[in-house]
């Protein structure tokens, strides 16, 4: 990943109450360089039953705000 993050801080943010890729990326900025970990945001989200699949708002890394 382009920013520091690791699995275990994203799936720590989910338990949190992460609901969506935007979340995350808000809290730890994965995501928002070259947008190439946003799929696998959006399955880890999927994984631990946080969101639907249409549900986890794909958003490209342009539109976050930080």
């Amino acid at each position: 990943m382009c920013h520091p993050t690791s699995d275990r801080d994203v799936d720590a943010i989910i338990d949190e109450g992460a609901r969506t890729v935007e979340e995350i990326s808000r809290r730890c900025g994965a995501g928002t360089g070259c947008g190439a970990c946003v799929d696998e945001l959006r399955e880890r989200l999927q994984a631990k039953g946080a969101c639907s699949a249409r549900d986890c708002d794909l958003v490209s890394p342009r539109n976050l705000v930080r």
